[in-house]
């Protein structure tokens, strides 16, 4: 794939595409010769059905998602920006648009990250007057939130000092990133070294919508959920038989819960876990899966019920748990991103 770099020669062009929104929207944009691009504007809505940039970036072939965007759903934005991830694509923001808010956390899913100075706006996160929540439950939602954030910003590899400048701003007084600002905190990391020049409009009128998940895609997708809905019920099983499973499952190296980790630690690390609970169990969410396809990677993420026993240590605890997986596709498909939180 060619440099990310090559998209700044049509700044222009991305920002004549563009056109007002209130939920996403995907615009398709491309030129002889440069990289096609996806343009998502609009609001990151609660519950957002991410499934139509899934099928956007299937259809375009695009490989650098660009960002014209107020913000919105801190949960639907870190959402799309796993997906991102997952699909291998790059991230570019120019100034003639806006990434703000919740839009800076999906931009900071790009595998490749460049951004124009003052183009990715960040401040602290708030809930609306009229949520029904008191002074004392906002509070507990917002370090709630803001653990959440500081998290995924770990996973995306960038530096979670950034909250420390997001804290500092209101919803009312945006702050603007400088291009120093976002190399040292790796809200990007490749630098621009190509101008944008001026090249032909592109039309503005928004393009029709995608087309629905060939037969094929939904295949894929349908092997992709089973395959891992059934590696997470079957680590309740014999540990030995677990154990071998993800030997057979994870490829060599794995993003594990953020970090590049060798499979030797990874089966380490398991193998830890079912001597210390024997007795597992696992149920998925069906209802809760999310799967996107694209670029020869799969990304399932959802959440579980889970309940482990020690008799010996006479221990117990159970709860629910949020998982994402990121599956490598081929001939043997392969686990190389995993992580999983305990949300109750």
């Amino acid at each position: 794939m060619r440099s990310v770099l090559r998209v700044l020669a049509v700044a222009s062009m991305i920002a004549a595409a563009t056109w007002s929104a209130a939920a996403l929207e995907y615009k398709p944009v491309s030129s002889p010769g440069e990289l096609p691009f996806l343009i998502v504007s609009g609001e990151f809505g609660i519950n957002e059905p991410l499934n139509r940039f899934s099928n956007a970036v299937t259809s375009s072939g695009a490989r650098v998602i660009v960002f014209d965007s107020a913000g919105g759903s801190i949960g639907s934005a870190m959402q799309l920006g796993r997906m991102i991830r997952a699909a291998g694509l790059d991230t570019l923001q120019v100034r003639q648009l806006q990434c703000a808010s919740a839009c800076s956390l999906a931009f900071m899913g790009g595998v490749r990250r460049v951004a124009d100075p003052g183009s990715i706006g960040v401040h602290r996160s708030s809930f609306a007057p009229d949520s029904g929540m008191s002074a004392d439950e906002a509070v507990a939602n917002v370090q709630a939130v803001t653990a959440d954030i500081m998290s995924y910003m770990t996973e995306m590899g960038v530096d979670p000092k950034l909250m420390a400048v997001a804290l500092s701003y209101d919803r009312s007084d945006m702050r603007y990133l400088s291009a120093s600002e976002m190399t040292e905190l790796r809200v990007t990391n490749i630098t621009p070294t190509q101008p944008p020049v001026d090249t032909s409009q592109v039309p503005s009128t928004p393009s029709p919508p995608p087309a629905e998940a060939s037969a094929n895609e939904q295949q894929l997708e349908s092997a992709a959920v089973a395959f891992i809905k059934g590696l997470i019920e079957r680590h309740g099983n014999n540990a030995e038989l677990a154990i071998a499973e993800v030997q057979t499952s994870y490829a060599a190296i794995v993003d594990y819960y953020g970090k590049p980790t060798e499979l030797s630690s990874i089966v380490a690390d398991k193998r830890s876990y079912f001597q210390r609970w024997p007795e597992r169990g696992y149920n998925v969410h069906s209802e809760s899966i999310m799967v996107t396809c694209a670029n020869e990677r799969c990304m399932v993420s959802g959440t579980y019920d889970w309940v482990v026993r020690s008799l010996p240590r006479h221990k117990q605890a159970k709860g629910v748990a949020h998982f994402s997986y990121t599956i490598a596709i081929g001939p043997n498909p392969k686990i190389i991103a995993e992580t999983s939180k305990v949300i109750r």
